[in-house]
């Protein structure tokens, strides 16, 4: 029988325990080394994203469901409401939407909730836990590495994983790189029950201070404020101080917000200098490798700390559990979540920055980027929209759906259209307006293949992949025979869906004499209710059909509804109908030209 691999990761945080849980059920042998005399205590909330889930789900499914049960699942119709520091409604942010545009809900939890799920998930898989203890140095060898520990003692594995935190031991054995950067403000956290603000979600806005607020559920809201100070100010108040501090400078402010700090239950107030560290060139060292907050501290302005680390663990676990050595398995983890966590730190430090509005031209800036953007954050779409890599196993690949024109048989020269839905819920109103537009593409006389959301739900982009991953592959061929192809996305955040944006990543693999979609006709559609999110989704969609080389359509359309089945004579269109129609035909006549030539046609010939 084959020997286990062993691994010892130094530290017993969400990373650390994510990663240990999920190697341990991989039939890794796994050790996690904790400073703390215990885990599970201690901190506030924390909102694990839609990528954050999708990580969880990919380490185990019992993880995943394990989550939704401690956590708060946000329900599709909840909303965060962004305010000012007087209690005026700013904007209404639909964070319920994610569900439906990313397929999985983002899910508000208390910290110590999800360290002890951790914690349990690690320890029934069959790892050990050894507490009280920290790992101070280590020294690689050829077919191993020994780590040596607080206690004197040492340990010969496999790999060791630094999980250890944002002041890393083992990421100063490493690269030896000094202490993070203070980056302007503090941060006090707490929970509170009972509250008058109910359970939903708020950001609010004062000069110097942020408020952010979630429900974590049993009526209880955690909140975080986030304050412009000089460094060490806030914890040398201490706990008790700091929140007293709190209330000071929260006086003028709505009075339930006020009501929030002062009836924290001050035994759970936590109070933090935020730090973080330029994005690393290497986590690696041989059989030694970092994992969150040890390889990417980040400040939590987006609150993507946990997930990156979630996302790292899943990594990390089908790394090691593959077939290649320690030391390529680790390179490969590396390379694959050295630039992404990258990334997003810096994405974080801007937007901490624009968050703060520490003085009044900021303070009124920053209000009213909420107030016309109706969002907190600057765009996420590409962090959200993460998914775990092609090593779990994968689903077959459908056969084409090809959509038979009512004409009889498809005749040479005919048109083959590609319609692609970006919503990842089977059934969306995304789907429903891509199977209109590929029936009235058939109605024409083209042959169209239909993706839906789900189909395209492939891992996030990395060159030469579909070399390997048999859906990616399929999509690809499938618009190298296109003549013509039609996007259909959700206008979330007024932007396009991270599933249609990554997919299309994809087209830059499609080389050959006519590489990308050069020349092909691209229509363009934005679903939604709102009309400046579906002006905004539309121009991105074309911006991104002029990228890949293609000729969007004159016309683009943008509908909140799949319309209604068409009289047979073609009468009684409604407007969005009509548009649809007006763009569809486009598509299939620039389409018709290209497969009877050849060649692209001239746009400016278009049949009205």
């Amino acid at each position: 029988m084959a020997r286990k691999r062993s691994v010892v990761v130094a530290g017993g945080g969400i990373g650390g325990l994510a990663a240990a849980a999920g190697m341990a059920a991989r039939g890794l042998d796994v050790t996690v080394v904790e400073r703390a005399g215990h885990i599970g205590g201690g901190g506030s909330g924390l909102v694990i994203y839609p990528n954050g889930v999708r990580a969880a789900e990919a380490l185990s499914p019992r993880i995943g469901a394990r989550l939704r049960e401690v956590g708060h699942i946000t329900r599709p119709d909840e909303v965060r409401v962004l305010m000012s520091a007087d209690g005026a409604v700013l904007a209404e942010e639909a964070i319920g939407t994610a569900a439906d545009d990313l397929g999985v809900p983002q899910i508000p939890v208390l910290r110590s909730r999800l360290h002890r799920m951790l914690l349990d998930e690690a320890s029934s898989a069959g790892a050990a836990i050894r507490l009280a203890t920290t790992v101070t140095d280590y020294t690689t060898h050829p077919g191993h590495v020994t780590v040596r520990l607080s206690d004197g003692a040492t340990v010969d594995c496999d790999a060791l994983i630094g999980a250890d935190g944002i002041h890393s031991a083992v990421r100063a054995r490493m690269l030896d790189d000094g202490p993070p950067t203070y980056r302007g403000y503090t941060s006090v956290r707490g929970r509170t029950t009972g509250s008058a603000l109910g359970q939903r979600g708020y950001v609010v806005n004062g000069r110097g201070i942020q408020l952010f607020v979630a429900p974590v559920g049993e009526d209880t809201l955690y909140w975080t404020a986030k304050i412009t100070a000089p460094a060490g100010t806030w914890p040398a108040k201490g706990a008790a101080g700091a929140r007293l501090a709190l209330l000071d400078a929260l006086e003028g402010w709505f009075g339930p917000v006020v009501a929030l700090v002062r009836d924290a239950d001050p035994e759970e107030v936590v109070v933090t200098d935020i730090h973080d560290r330029d994005p690393a060139p290497r986590w690696v060292d041989g059989r030694v490798a970092l994992l969150g907050d040890a390889a990417h501290p980040m400040v939590p302005a987006l609150g993507q700390g946990a997930n990156m680390a979630l996302e790292d663990a899943a990594v990390l676990a089908d790394a090691l559990a593959s077939d290649a050595t320690v030391s390529g398995a680790l390179a490969a983890y590396a390379r694959e979540r050295v630039d992404r966590a990258g990334a997003v730190v810096l994405a974080s430090r801007r937007q901490g920055a624009l968050d703060q509005g520490s003085d009044r031209d900021g303070e009124e800036r920053r209000n009213a980027r909420f107030k016309s953007a109706g969002r907190k954050d600057a765009e996420t779409a590409d962090v959200l929209a993460w998914r775990p890599g092609p090593r779990r196993p994968e689903r077959a690949t459908a056969p084409p759906a090809i959509v038979r024109t009512n004409r009889g048989d498809t005749p040479m020269g005919a048109p083959r259209i590609v319609v692609i839905s970006g919503s990842l819920r089977q059934g969306s109103t995304c789907d429903r307006v891509a199977a209109w537009c590929a029936d009235r593409s058939a109605e024409q006389g083209a042959s169209v293949r239909v993706f839906t959301g789900a189909e395209i739900d492939f891992p996030a982009y990395r060159p030469g992949l579909a070399d390997t991953h048999a859906a990616v592959a399929g999509f690809l061929g499938e618009l190298r025979a296109a003549h013509g192809v039609i996007l259909v996305s959700p206008t979330y955040h007024a932007t396009v869906s991270g599933l249609l944006k990554n997919a299309l990543d994809y087209v830059n693999d499609i080389g050959g004499p006519v590489p990308y979609l050069e020349g092909r006709a691209i229509g363009t559609v934005a679903v939604g209710a709102g009309a400046q999110g579906a002006v905004s989704t539309l121009t991105t969609l074309r911006t991104i059909g002029h990228a890949l080389r293609g000729w969007p359509t004159p016309v683009g359309v943008a509908v909140a509804a799949a319309p209604a089945e068409p009289a047979a004579d073609g009468s009684d269109l409604d407007p969005d109908a009509a548009r649809l129609v007006e763009m569809v035909s486009q598509v299939v006549w620039l389409g018709g030209a290209r497969a009877a030539t050849g060649r692209p046609a001239v746009l400016g010939a278009v049949a009205a």
